[in-house]
């Protein structure tokens, strides 16, 4: 028996000694306040059974395959950084919370990114940004874990209070308030690791340190090609399914569409999408079909390299046209063949943050290689109020017809005034400008719409 305790009592002390080895005490202290929420949500009936939804969501077969590769992917780049000298066994945990915090997340994101968001070229950009050098040196030393154990929940508790002050303008002082707190928190860790690093410049400048450094860089970098492979695989496997939905397609047909489809678009989803959507709303009937989806495709992808000139007389360039609101969020995607006529749409984007949000939606539409039509609509509801969703569609009106026509001496009032239902029209410089609001059939809302025509 005493043997037994012994050995328990320099397990126990060898694991607590790799842990401060491993582990600085603002990590130490996350893990602490994670695995205590953990329990507390395990205490709890209520959020036990939703704990264990997640659970279940997170095991199931194709996340784990996803999240294998992703973690397949850091032992190879581990594997491959210690042949070349840059890792070493004090880098695995900083490696395993880089695959929790960083290539989940990451990885996750990377599935749900837009075709204009840029995202992968900015994940590479942000892993290579001057602000990693600020960070590292901030997480460089740490107060002691009693401190730290303090200062993790009141962190979170600011950061927490300023995004919620941050969704209405009506608590601009308190976001204001929090800003400057959570700056003053900032300084004090800056001063802390400053002086930490001046007063003992051997403990930080050493081989370690350069490798902790560098690693989450590397390993970022590095997967990006898995995560963009992984993003393809995924868009592949979304148009096999949307492609096989429509039944009143031949097999032949479809079989067909797979087979050119995933042949000429495997690395640009985007273009995948669209064909995709082409398939089902033209809709495809014959394989010479899926032929001009493809050509038509490729062109809009060459000409928007190198936009056609269009007379401003017959209408709008869709390339210039689709940017028009982009400063809003109300870029179009791209201007494609529906039934009648070309068009293409955006988003929407609210206006407001009530719980059913005012919005709005931006349309291009008219005919190959000329937009004729521009319309701007805004959505409102009358469980909530929209003298705050009206007067911002007023400042995206204004800034539509200022880019469309160029001139921006005008009053917006005199087209969308502030009631329900109305018409108005003007000419300037050739473009018909017409605004009308109607109320919506079931009488609980109404639109509002604003057309420039050529």
């Amino acid at each position: 028996m005493p043997h037994f305790a012994s050995s328990r009592d320099i397990n126990i002390e060898q694991f607590l000694t790799w842990l401060q080895e491993a582990f600085n005490n603002r990590e130490i202290a996350i893990g602490f306040w994670i695995i205590l929420g953990l329990l507390f949500s395990l205490s709890r009936a209520n959020l036990r059974s939703s704990f264990w939804s997640i659970a279940k969501t997170l095991v199931a077969p194709k996340l784990l395959l996803f999240f294998g590769i992703v973690a397949l992917n850091v032992v190879a780049l581990c594997w491959l950084l210690a042949e070349l000298g840059l890792w070493s066994r004090p880098q695995l945990p900083p490696s395993v919370l880089w695959f929790v915090m960083g290539g989940c997340v990451f990885s996750g994101r990377a599935l749900q990114s837009k075709e204009d968001d840029r995202y992968f070229r900015n994940l590479f950009r942000g892993s290579l940004r001057l602000g990693g050098i600020f960070e590292f040196i901030v997480v460089g030393y740490t107060f002691s874990f009693v401190t730290e154990l303090v200062l993790i929940p009141v962190l979170f508790f600011l950061a927490a209070t300023l995004a919620l002050a941050d969704t209405k303008p009506e608590y601009a002082k308190a976001k204001a308030l929090m800003e400057f707190i959570l700056a003053a928190f900032a300084i004090v860790l800056v001063w802390n690791s400053v002086s930490s690093i001046w007063s003992q410049p051997d403990q930080f400048f050493t081989t370690d340190t350069g490798r902790n450094f560098v690693l989450p860089i590397l390993l970022t970098v590095g997967s990006i090609p898995v995560f963009y492979l992984l993003f393809c695989y995924s868009h592949i496997e979304q148009a096999r399914i949307q492609i096989d939905q429509k039944t009143f397609q031949s097999d032949d047909l479809r079989a067909y569409a797979h087979k050119r489809f995933f042949l000429i678009f495997p690395l640009r989803p985007w273009l995948l999408r669209r064909a995709t959507r082409q398939f089902h709303t033209l809709p495809a009937r014959t394989n010479a079909d899926v032929d001009q989806i493809i050509s038509d495709i490729l062109n809009y992808e060459r000409d928007e390299e190198a936009p056609p000139t269009v007379d401003p007389t017959k209408g709008w360039s869709p390339f210039e046209a689709r940017d028009f609101l982009s400063e809003k969020g109300l870029r179009t995607n791209d201007y494609h063949r529906g039934y009648d006529e070309y068009w293409a749409s955006s988003e929407y984007v609210e206006l407001d943050s009530h719980i059913l949000p005012n919005k709005a939606v931006f349309y291009i539409e008219g005919q190959k290689d000329v937009v004729t039509t521009l319309k701007l609509s805004g959505k409102f509801m009358d469980d909530f109020d929209s003298g705050e969703a009206i007067q911002k569609l007023k400042v995206i009106g204004a800034l539509l017809r200022e880019k469309a026509v160029g001139h921006g001496d005008f009053a917006i009032d005199s087209l969308i005034p502030n009631s329900q239902v109305f018409e108005n029209e003007m000419i300037i410089d050739g473009t018909t400008i017409r605004a009308w609001g109607e109320r919506y059939p079931s009488n609980r809302g109404f639109e509002v719409f604003l057309t420039l025509s050529r």
